[in-house]
């Protein structure tokens, strides 16, 4: 789901070579919208033996604010030569009104007797309540047309009691959800990096899981993610939520995509002006020091839409990344009022379509 407003020098130990350099992004190309009164956004990608997979949230009927997770392949012109197709459904107690912002990566699982070789992970809310939380689902085949969930929720709601949990009169706290997986050993280990959201405000949470044999997973302590050096549009310290993330082990660099704070005060106010691609040492991740730095802003001046939103990065399939400070980023428009207001036909969503763009790197 989209939501995730606010409730309430680096170091470097092999040399921070982006600071060498200038950043900027190419021309944004549109990769794929449905028509009608349908949505596409939060683009998933990893590129498998030279096969780019993007996976992305959409509604199946016309008009209706219920997600699934489709899936397609995008050619290297940024066509998308067959239509998507709906993988992932609501279905289960806990999952029965949306499967949205999934997250693949690739290594060695075990389920009910079962060898898999990818895992899918996703928000998942249900019908009755407000609040989200995350799942996983498994296939041999990044392309498969049917993903075997697992029966519970990977990553609970951060809270014990029935039902949502209320920060004020009428605000409901929004649960987990917006994972980013990548693997740790290209085994059953998994870094799992998503949002938070409870009553100690809204912040991006990583852990550790092991997730070899389903019969016993193993998920690790939260830790809340460094934010040092996250900067609003204002300048001032920012937060993360709904982020996505590459890494890259030799070069000792995690890449992060997020929205850029503050929100806009017109409809739809849910959805970001910005996202901004950032990079820091993944030793300084994990230890919880040091800061990100900065690579690019993604907003209108480069997109020509009013807002930018739910954005991916091209990765392989354990979630690494070569290249790390030239990454492709794919993201999602949304129109903004006049154009669109929360009516009929006229919802933003229905402009949400997913766009791409490469980060270029020049000599100073």
């Amino acid at each position: 789901m989209i939501a995730c407003a606010l409730i309430a020098v680096l170091s470097c130990s092999k040399g921070d070579t982006a600071k060498e350099f200038e950043y900027s992004a190419s021309t944004p190309e549109k990769v794929y919208s449905f028509d009608g009164d349908h949505y596409s956004y939060c683009p998933s990608i990893a590129v498998v033996d030279e096969t780019t997979h993007m996976f992305f949230c959409g509604n199946p009927t016309s008009g209706e604010f219920v997600d699934n997770i489709y899936h397609c392949t995008v050619s290297p012109d940024g066509t998308v030569p067959v239509a998507p197709v709906s993988v992932l459904q609501p279905g289960l107690s806990w999952d029965s009104r949306h499967d949205c912002d999934p997250s693949i990566v690739r290594g060695k699982f075990r389920m009910g007797g079962v060898d898999y070789t990818y895992a899918l992970f996703f928000l998942s809310n249900r019908k009755e309540y407000y609040y989200n939380e995350i799942g996983v689902a498994f296939s041999n085949d990044p392309g498969a047309r049917e993903w075997v969930k697992y029966d519970k929720q990977i990553v609970p709601k951060p809270w014990s009691k029935d039902g949502d949990l209320y920060y004020s009169e009428t605000g409901r706290c929004w649960g987990v959800g917006q994972p980013s997986a990548i693997s740790l050993d290209k085994a059953g280990k998994v870094l799992l990096i998503y949002t938070c959201g409870d009553l100690s405000g809204t912040r991006a949470v990583y852990r550790e899981l092991d997730i070899s044999n389903m019969s016993s997973p193993v998920v690790g302590e939260p830790r809340n993610m460094i934010v040092n050096g996250l900067k609003d549009l204002n300048g001032a310290q920012d937060y993360a939520c709904n982020c996505d993330f590459a890494l890259s082990f030799e070069n000792d660099k995690i890449v992060m995509v997020r929205p850029v704070s503050p929100y806009p005060s017109s409809y739809p106010d849910y959805i970001p002006l910005a996202q901004e691609v950032d990079y820091m040492n993944y030793s300084d991740f994990i230890s919880g020091k040091g800061e990100w730095t900065r690579l690019i802003r993604i907003d209108r001046s480069l997109s020509g839409y009013p807002r930018n939103h739910n954005a991916g990065i091209s990765r392989d399939g354990y979630g690494y990344i070569t290249l790390w400070d030239t990454p492709t980023v794919y993201f999602t428009v949304s129109n903004a009022a006049p154009d669109v207001e929360a009516s009929g036909s006229r919802h933003a969503e229905w402009s949400y379509d997913i766009y791409r763009t490469e980060i270029i790197r020049t000599d100073k």
